[in-house]
């Protein structure tokens, strides 16, 4: 018990600054990436790999010359959920391209959706100070990833018989591996699982899905 207390209540591991930097810049390059994938999905021949390729490259300079820099400073960094989600719809979309077969979509889970709507608000709730004690405190002790992995868990048990589930809970055992083993983007839980661009994205597919399912 005293070793699982000491375990607990160890200060948190946070990542070194070189690993913060570049996996700073490397989130944003998939995200700039996937951005300009997206806004070139009508380009023909090269032109649209062409141009992800020198987004990549031109944020994963090191120096203010990077757009990466001046993001970082206004906005800090993705979380390690927006990054690999951008990185799957880069890889998704380049197959389609080769196949010709249009446009590559990720959908979102509904129910997934509506956890990390509830996750955001939870947390501006905190920053607004209505909970006491801290739950973004919270993300940098062991506690929050336990509790992560059980919920990791129980979304694989109840999807086992949903692809879309499974995918999702595979995307959601990698953040929380890479999380682990590099504590990007700040050593919080919260920050690899979800970020204010991402909430906003969330919300927009749940209502969307709340929509069509009133329409139909």
């Amino acid at each position: 018990m005293d070793f699982v207390r000491a375990w607990l209540d160890a200060p948190p591991l946070l990542p070194t600054l070189a690993v913060m930097q570049w996996g700073w810049r490397l989130a944003w390059a998939l995200v700039l990436a996937a951005g300009v994938a997206w806004v070139g999905a009508g380009w023909l021949g090269r032109g649209r790999s062409v141009a992800v390729a020198a987004v990549m490259l031109w944020t994963l300079w090191p120096g203010p010359a990077s757009p990466a820099y001046w993001l970082a400073l206004a906005f800090q960094s993705p979380s390690l959920a927006s990054s690999l989600l951008c990185a799957l719809w880069l890889w998704r979309s380049a197959q389609a391209a080769q196949r010709r077969t249009g446009q590559s979509r990720l959908g979102v889970g509904r129910w997934l959706a509506a956890l990390g709507t509830l996750l955001g608000w939870v947390l501006l709730g905190d920053t607004l100070a209505w909970w006491l004690p801290s739950v973004y405190a919270w993300g940098f002790t062991p506690a929050a990833l336990i509790t992560a992995l059980g919920l990791l868990l129980i979304l694989v048990w109840f999807g086992r018989r949903s692809a879309t589930a499974q995918r999702f809970g595979a995307l959601l055992a990698l953040v929380l591996t890479v999380f682990v083993l590099t504590r990007l983007p700040s050593g919080n839980l919260w920050d690899a699982l979800l970020d204010p661009w991402l909430w906003l994205l969330l919300q927009l597919a749940l209502l969307r899905a709340l929509w069509q399912r009133v329409l139909h």
